[in-house]
């Protein structure tokens, strides 16, 4: 699962799902279908979370095994930041949005609204984003 992480750190810092859930303003429940695997949490809530437990996303998501404390001066995620973000890699490294599109199995459109700021990218495309072209969740969220 990408998230086995979530429970990991929720029971070292001593959480119950209700209370990660009362942090995320979220139900029980679909804090608990997050953790499990069973849906896919929203970036903005796992932007809060890693927020909370000062943990990076990319150690969160796996991406990284860097268990280091980090305080992001960040609170939300800015559209502007993530877009910016992300046409300026693309362009750094000479990449249609086609190109960039073809490697996370999405439209050129959907590439498109998200360097645009019309959409937030997904998590699943931000994480397989960062796991194809080794580029820091963190960084693409302005975290870092």
């Amino acid at each position: 699962m990408i998230f086995d992480r979530l429970k990991e750190r929720r029971n070292y810092e001593g959480y119950t799902q209700q209370n990660i859930a009362d942090i995320l303003k979220v139900q029980r429940a679909t804090y608990a279908g997050w953790e499990s695997g069973k849906d896919i949490m929203p970036l903005r809530q796992l932007f809060k979370i890693a927020n909370n437990y000062q943990l990076s996303l990319d150690y969160l998501t796996g991406l990284s095994d860097d268990d280091s404390k980090i305080r992001s001066k960040i609170k939300s995620i800015d559209l502007n930041i993530v877009a910016s973000n992300l046409k300026s890699f693309r362009k750094k490294e000479h990449l249609t949005q086609e190109q960039v599109a073809k490697a996370l199995q999405t439209t050129q459109s959907n590439i498109h609204k998200y360097e645009t700021g019309k959409s937030l990218i997904t998590t699943m495309y931000a994480l397989e984003f960062s796991k194809h072209f080794s580029y820091p969740l963190d960084k693409l969220l302005g975290r870092k």
